[in-house]
């Protein structure tokens, strides 16, 4: 109703937190029409009943289409690292650099989180290279099938479980709206500096933000499984700490928490510690990067070639970061992207309904024949996909975790169906319209909408 969105300024989630919206229950009349409307149960079965069908028809063509993405990164990367010791960045030569950066970002994106969520475990054995029990964990695996600035277990921790199966909520770690409630309240200046602030962040949110905040997970999972009683499990690295390091409660934590820990009161150990954690984790990718690959250019050509790789493999970090930053963030924020402030039940129809009206889609390749059935993308339909990360599926990604890149381009022409049966919003934009939805809640222009609150 119209009194119920009138609230939804950008003082609402700065003065009412979410233990406020937990409470309340907005009356039915108040409702939009589709939320008045929504058979919630049946709704709940047809998707409950799709994610099986997609399940069911997973085959070895899956795992082919994975290893077939995997090939075209591999290449992408072999063609960057040729060619980064002669493309001058400076003088907008990009192309080492583009193939670089989309080449660490696909195995990011799409095989290693698709593999990590367990989207091939059922076509493979739990020792084989795509059964998450296997994928990148250890350091020569973590080398051979996903390098990157995040700890392949601590990514499993948040994003995987706490984000995916608390998503919305103030308890989901990738909350924007949350995250940079700061800057929304102006706390970081006037509108241009935000502005400024969040293209900043583009450029280095991997390592500024992704990896100490994952390990945070990581290391407070760890905590809470032994004050359970309760056995290390695959995410458990190493000694457990009796005290989080990145001890930063509902707040994000990020190298400017590592900054300002170092003047915190503590032993200096202590102070230490989280900078010590995150630079454990983070050495292995930095040093392949920015000292290995430079090096090998200077024994192999000579000082002018080394430094070409190395401003290339500078200029592939802010690229990469950008790109994952565009297809990431974005699709699950915005004024049309709901959030929550009660916890739901996995697999249930509140959590189904959740993963539509909690992310949005991009542009995809999903193609179907006249009948409805999957016709396949082809060249293009793949390309649009592969370049969006395979995150242009998000819906569905959120409704069936555990599935293929394939079976999400195969099953989303069937949840917008069932969407559109049931009167629920599915929410499909290109990928810089949501850039810019995004970036407006976090600078403070616009706000989520608030399941509780009625909208």
């Amino acid at each position: 109703g119209d009194d119920a969105f009138a609230v939804s300024s950008i003082a609402t989630p700065l003065t009412l937190p979410q233990e406020y919206w937990a409470t309340q229950e907005p009356a039915m009349s108040a409702l939009p029409a589709w939320r008045q409307n929504l058979d919630l149960e049946a709704f709940g079965k047809d998707m409950f009943e799709l994610e099986n069908k997609l399940k069911k028809e997973q085959s070895q063509d899956d795992v082919d289409h994975l290893k077939g993405v995997l090939r075209f990164s591999q290449f992408l990367y072999a063609a960057g690292i040729v060619l980064a010791g002669f493309c001058n960045p400076l003088q907008g030569n990009i192309l080492a650099a583009v193939c670089l950066s989309t080449a660490v970002c696909a195995r990011w994106t799409m095989v290693g989180h698709h593999v990590c969520h367990g989207g091939y475990n059922r076509l493979q054995k739990p020792t084989e290279r795509f059964h998450r029990k296997s994928f990148a964990l250890g350091p020569v695996r973590r080398v051979i099938d996903w390098l990157d600035w995040m700890a392949p277990e601590a990514w499993d921790v948040e994003h995987n479980d706490l984000h995916h199966y608390k998503l919305g909520e103030t308890t989901d770690p990738d909350l924007l709206e949350r995250n940079t409630i700061d800057m929304r309240a102006g706390s970081f200046g006037p509108k241009p500096l935000r502005y400024l602030i969040v293209g900043a962040l583009m450029a280095v949110w991997k390592w500024y933000y992704y990896a100490p905040n994952t390990l945070k997970e990581l290391y407070q999972r760890s905590i809470d499984r032994a004050a359970a009683g309760r056995p290390a499990d695959r995410n458990a690295t190493g000694e457990v700490p009796k005290v989080n390091p990145f001890n930063t409660g509902d707040e994000p934590a990020t190298v400017l928490y590592l900054m300002k820990r170092l003047f915190m009161p503590g032993s200096f150990s202590e102070r230490v510690a989280p900078t010590v954690a995150l630079a454990k984790c983070c050495l292995p990718y930095f040093m392949a990067n920015f000292v290995a690959v430079p090096l090998a250019f200077y024994a192999a050509l000579g000082p002018a070639a080394g430094k070409l790789a190395l401003m290339n493999m500078v200029a592939m970090e802010l690229i990469t970061n950008i790109h994952s930053f565009i297809i990431i963030a974005t699709n699950h924020c915005g004024e049309d992207v709901y959030r929550f402030a009660t916890p739901c039940r996995p697999r249930s129809p509140d959590f189904y309904l959740r993963a539509v009206i909690g992310s949005v889609n991009f542009d995809t390749g999903a193609k179907t024949n006249p009948d409805g059935s999957h016709k396949s993308s082809g060249l293009t339909g793949n390309a649009v996909d592969y370049v969006q990360g395979w995150l242009n599926y998000q819906i569905e990604h959120h409704a069936f975790p555990t599935l293929s890149m394939l079976a999400y381009q195969k099953g989303a022409p069937q949840v917008k169906a069932i969407c559109e049966k049931h009167g629920v919003p599915y929410v499909q934009e290109n990928v810089f319209i949501r850039v810019k939805k995004t970036v407006d809640v976090m600078v403070g222009n616009k706000s989520m909408k608030q399941w509780e609150r009625g909208d």
